[in-house]
């Protein structure tokens, strides 16, 4: 059930106290929260990184940082090493819903809380909180809006994240649902980029070569979005062939300000860091916490571009 946006979260009276420095801590005053990011080769992740240290110092909070690197097997290895310096809580963005539910049932049996942030996982009860997003939700704006950019018809391609991941999967069903309104946008090509610029590029460029009249593009991250384009861009079609990314991370922002992308969408990276780890401290101090928070969306366009520069 969704039990508050972000902007209804900051107001609540835990977080109001915690965002003021009231909440009490170790002997001497400061907590220790490991923070998990998915990989931080990935813009998105290094935002929300910046997120978590610039709330983490705001509090006053020690934060050992890891990075996944595109892992779950090594996620799984920095849980066990976070429980093992018995850390006061832990925030984690899980790079595979399937494959990290261990790493959760490990910090649940370790009696430790864990919030888990952006992307979530199949036992997610067994966290304390989601912080995140309605994924479904973005992936259904991204493909209406390609779908309205190109003329409502046309063969396109969708540029998925890693198969498994709960953001990939939630914006694909978003998209393939919105695909219903337009029975002449037909998805021609549906394959995975794991969220990575090079790949992207890669798999661009072998479908710009192949049998294919390619009119548009849905990259589930903005990353991919880039790689796209530039391909698309280095055979001269960059105005025949329009991509929308996702994110809104600072390179897609200049391109969407330069028309080399339709739009992209902000999610909110830091913002979603910041109150998982209010989330965090509230419940390392023992505190009631809602089981959800969820951020709403912004589609950006060239109109209105300037405004998130």
């Amino acid at each position: 059930m969704l039990n508050k946006f972000f902007k209804i979260a900051i107001l609540s009276g835990t977080l109001i106290c915690l965002a003021t420095g009231c909440a009490a801590g170790a002997d001497d005053g400061t907590l220790t929260i490991g923070y998990m990011s998915t990989n931080l080769s990935n813009e998105y992740q290094v935002t929300m990184l910046d997120g978590a240290e610039a709330k983490a110092a705001e509090l006053n909070i020690k934060l050992i940082t890891q990075d996944g690197q595109g892992d779950a097997a090594k996620q799984l290895s920095q849980m066990e090493q976070l429980i093992s310096q018995q850390v006061d809580a832990i925030v984690m963005a899980p790079y595979d819903k399937d494959a990290c539910a261990p790493a959760v049932t490990k910090a649940k049996e370790s009696g430790i809380p864990l919030v888990i942030v952006d992307s979530t996982v199949n036992n997610i009860e067994e966290a304390v909180a989601f912080v995140g997003a309605d994924e479904t939700v973005v992936g259904n704006l991204a493909m209406s809006t390609l779908a309205e950019a190109i003329g409502k018809s046309g063969d396109i391609m969708m540029i998925r994240g890693p198969i498994g991941n709960s953001a990939e999967m939630g914006r694909s069903t978003g998209a393939l649902a919105a695909l219903d309104k337009y029975p002449n946008v037909n998805l021609a090509i549906d394959e995975p980029a794991d969220w990575d610029r090079e790949k992207a590029m890669k798999l661009m460029e072998n479908k710009l070569h192949g049998d294919f009249d390619i009119v548009g593009v849905l990259a589930q991250n903005d990353e991919m979005a880039i790689g796209a384009q530039k391909a698309i861009e280095a055979v001269g079609k960059q105005n025949e062939i329009k991509v929308i990314g996702i994110d809104a991370i600072p390179d897609a922002l200049t391109a969407v300000e330069e028309g080399k992308l339709i739009a992209t969408i902000y999610s909110s990276p830091e913002l979603k860091a910041e109150i998982a780890l209010e989330v965090a401290v509230a419940a390392a101090n023992g505190e009631s916490v809602e089981s959800e928070y969820f951020a709403e969306f912004v589609l950006i366009n060239k109109d209105n571009v300037a405004n998130y520069k």
